[in-house]
């Protein structure tokens, strides 16, 4: 488990991320700790659909979050990608809103935005939805969240799944937020790196003869 230091406030966490992103995984990964409510479906289950997310029905209507979802909790952990499947339907979620209500009632709320590398997400992208939306998640982040007085900070995908609970207690630190460290727990539903299947061996690149080059011309010269 991560060090943190003791607070007294209730906190709220919200991760977004574009669609396949990792929100899957980081949900389950800040959700492990027991101090923590999260999506507790997900700790049983590989994979939930969005709109079973516990604050799936806040990124469309904020009004509905009250008070005593905060009740039994200190560490609270809110997840949802950028645009969002609701009931069937497209949404750009609202987290500025659920954000602002939860601080109304006291709450201490910081944001998390994943980041995975582009290209990857492009084609997670087209081959779950048909389409390329990282554009409306980047729009609805820098002109809404990022402009905000709420703290921001970036969560890196390819840094899990290299560095895994080593990365996992930096995040935990950072946010301040407990952390499951335990691989057992961690690496449950990780059989590899999810980026793999995307990832194909280049054969031949026009640098690597201008490399193999240079390297011939030191050795001659001694």
């Amino acid at each position: 488990m991560s060090d943190n230091k003791d607070s007294t406030a209730k906190k709220l966490l919200i991760i977004t991320g574009p669609q396949g992103s990792g929100n899957h995984l980081f949900s389950r990964l800040l959700s492990l700790h027991p101090a923590v409510a999260g999506w507790e479906e997900l700790l049983d289950k590989y994979w939930v659909p969005s709109d079973l997310e516990p604050f799936a029905d806040y990124w469309v209507n904020p009004d509905l979050l009250l008070n005593d979802k905060f009740d039994n909790h200190q560490y609270h952990l809110a997840n949802v990608s950028c645009p969002f499947m609701y009931d069937g339907v497209r949404y750009v979620p609202r987290i500025l809103e659920v954000a602002e209500r939860a601080r109304s009632f006291g709450i201490d709320v910081e944001i998390a935005i994943i980041v995975r590398d582009q290209n990857i997400n492009a084609e997670q992208q087209r081959r779950v939805r048909g389409s390329v939306t990282t554009s409306i998640a980047q729009d609805y982040y820098y002109n809404t969240l990022l402009s905000s007085d709420f703290p921001v900070h970036f969560l890196d995908h390819e840094a899990f799944f290299l560095h895994k609970e080593h990365y996992l207690q930096w995040v935990g630190k950072m946010l301040n937020f407990p952390v499951e460290l335990d691989p057992a727990k961690i690496n449950r539903f990780i059989d590899k790196d999810a980026n793999h299947k995307y990832v194909k061996y280049v054969d031949e690149y026009w640098l690597d003869q201008e490399v193999w080059n240079g390297i011939q011309s030191k050795q001659a010269r001694g």
